[in-house]
C-alpha cells in the first residue's frame, strides 16, 4: 500500500506539473490519505493530525482555485 501511495504522489505531482494542478493536489491528498491509513490507529496525535492538515490543506487548495 505504501509503494501505491508513493507511484500516486509522484503521478499527482507530475499531473500538478504538466496538466492541472487541481487535479494534481487531489491525487496527492488521496496518496496521502492512503499513506497514512495502515497505523492511523497506533498513531500519536500530533503524527495524525499533520497529515489530516495536509491533505485538508490540498483539498482547499484545489477547491480555491479559478476554473479554466
Amino acid at each position: 500500500m505504501k509503494r501505491a501511495s508513493y507511484f500516486l504522489a509522484f503521478a499527482g505531482v507530475i499531473l500538478g506539473a504538466l496538466a492541472t494542478v487541481r487535479l494534481g493536489a487531489i491525487v496527492v491528498a488521496f496518496a496521502t490519505a492512503l499513506f497514512i491509513a495502515p497505523d492511523f490507529r497506533r498513531a500519536r496525535t500530533i503524527e495524525k493530525l499533520v497529515p489530516i492538515a495536509l491533505i485538508v490543506s490540498l483539498i482547499t487548495i484545489a477547491l480555491a482555485l479559478p476554473r479554466r
